[in-house]
């Protein structure tokens, strides 16, 4: 399991997918057993920080990144840390 802290404000978004080409059997016995925990870091007027607990398998990606299309390059998704 990984952490990340993303800071977000009102209207933006967050995007889970899975990596490509991972063993998604492995990946589901981790997620049945484990699951994607989302924890309310801080609260700060109009911006929250969320801290995800995943799977490596799994990418946190800014919804900015997605809909540019630079979630296509490794360098810009961002993994849950361990």
């Amino acid at each position: 399991m990984g952490y990340l802290v993303l800071a977000r404000h009102q209207g933006d978004q967050i995007r889970l997918t899975i990596d490509p080409g991972v063993d998604t059997e492995k990946l589901l016995k981790n997620l049945l057993r484990d699951g994607i925990t989302l924890h309310i870091a801080e609260v700060e007027s109009s911006r929250v920080r969320i801290a995800v607990e995943a799977p490596r398998e799994v990418l946190v990606l800014r919804e900015e990144l997605v809909i540019s299309g630079l979630n296509n390059d490794e360098n810009h998704a961002e993994h849950c840390k361990p």
